[in-house]
């Protein structure tokens, strides 16, 4: 029995194998690169907005497999690159592009050491022992405050087996005030000195401390 187990792990372990091999060599890729280079290879295409459009999707797909690429990068260059409400659609639609590979992989993947290490965080407890579960608001609450990697908070969420248009809408609602602020930053970034620029970075370290604060109260309650 005992050795049925261990070569059941030793199994699922393989099977994990590529999808790792994947996340690292993204990661040295991005982590090497840097994210200013990536950011000047997103304007290198400007001039063409279909490119420009399949360059940057890529991109929000090649984040949700790395740990190297900030949101924050992306949002700039797509701000910088397009009109304001432009920009808010194209990187509203780069989260969602973003939320899927490891939503599926945690939701699919069947791996149960992976679920016994994400139902021992407290917060997971919390959400599993309440009667009445809100979806919506717990994907909400986990991509607003942000402080585990979202490409982690993704994995748990389909792991959670969370409903996924819910939790496509409560990771994008989450993400949505950070967005918003970093991406008209990166449409007035080349005025640093005016007030929608001043105001939008003022609105993106108030999301932050916001968060912040949220979690710790979360922690204490």
């Amino acid at each position: 029995m005992r050795d049925e187990k261990k070569v059941s792990i030793g199994m699922k372990l393989v099977r994990m194998i590529p999808l790792s091999l994947v996340v690292i060599l993204a990661t040295i890729v991005v982590v090497r690169s840097g994210p200013a280079a990536i950011s000047a290879y997103i304007q290198s295409y400007r001039d063409n907005v279909a490119l420009t459009l399949t360059v940057v999707m890529a991109l929000f797909l090649f984040k949700s497999v790395s740990f190297g690429l900030p949101y924050t990068v992306l949002y700039l260059a797509v701000g910088h690159l397009f009109p304001l409400p432009v920009a808010m659609l194209v990187n509203v639609v780069g989260i969602a592009v973003n939320m899927q590979i490891p939503y599926f992989v945690g939701r699919y993947g069947h791996f149960s050491f992976i679920e016994r290490a994400i139902h021992k965080a407290p917060f997971v407890q919390r959400y599993s022992e309440r009667e009445e579960k809100n979806p919506l608001v717990f994907s909400f609450f986990v991509k607003f405050i942000g402080i585990v990697p979202h490409e982690i908070t993704n994995l748990l969420l389909g792991t959670l087996k969370i409903p996924y248009f819910r939790y496509l809408a409560g990771g994008i609602l989450g993400l949505l005030p950070g967005m918003i602020a970093t991406t008209v930053a990166g449409c007035y970034m080349t005025d640093p000195r005016s007030l929608q620029f001043i105001l939008a970075v003022i609105a993106f370290f108030a999301v932050l401390f916001f968060s912040y604060y949220l979690s710790r109260r979360m922690k204490k309650s």
